[in-house]
Formats: C-alpha cells, sequence, structure tokens
C-alpha cells in the first residue's frame, strides 16, 4: 500500500513567550524549521498507509518547553517533537 498524502493547513501560527515580540526573525525562523521537521517526521509516521479523520487543533499550548530551552539549538526539533507527540494523540 502506498502512502498516503497528507494534507495540513495552518491558518494561524503564533508562538507566545514571555518577555519581547513573538514576530522576530529569530522566532519566524524557529517556527519555520519547526514545522519542516514536524512535516518529516509525518512524512515517515507509521500511520500514513492508514485512512485519516481530519482532525483540528484550535489551540495547542505546549508548557513542557522553557523559553530557553525553545529558543536554544534543539528549540525548533522539540517543538516539532511535541506537535507530532499532539498530532498522534488526537489521531489515536
Amino acid at each position: 500500500m502506498a502512502p498516503r498524502d497528507l494534507d495540513i493547513r495552518i491558518d494561524r501560527l503564533v508562538l507566545e513567550l514571555g518577555g519581547g515580540p513573538s514576530g522576530t526573525p529569530e522566532r519566524r525562523a524557529l517556527l519555520e524549521a519547526a514545522l519542516r521537521k514536524l512535516g518529516e517526521r509525518l512524512a515517515n509516521a507509521p500511520f500514513r498507509f492508514q485512512p485519516l479523520q481530519a482532525i483540528a487543533l484550535e489551540r495547542l499550548s505546549i508548557d513542557t518547553l522553557s523559553t530557553e530551552e525553545l529558543l536554544g539549538p534543539r528549540g525548533a526539533e522539540r517543538l516539532a517533537d511535541e506537535l507530532y507527540a499532539e498530532i498522534t494523540r488526537r489521531l489515536g
């Protein structure tokens, strides 16, 4: 069985961190990198061969990452991990 195409639509993406504007180039780059990594994980996910129902993550709050960790060298990877975990929980 061939993998299915996965369509993801993001209407709005906001990274709210304590202190400073969320639209800085550094934070936009972090979000872009996290979404690329999330796409790579989803492309190789075990459920890519299964029929998927639509899910909506209207609001996702991630409290497990500190601001320092999120803006650190592995921040995008950690954010992608958290997003992937939430998507798989919703699909499960």
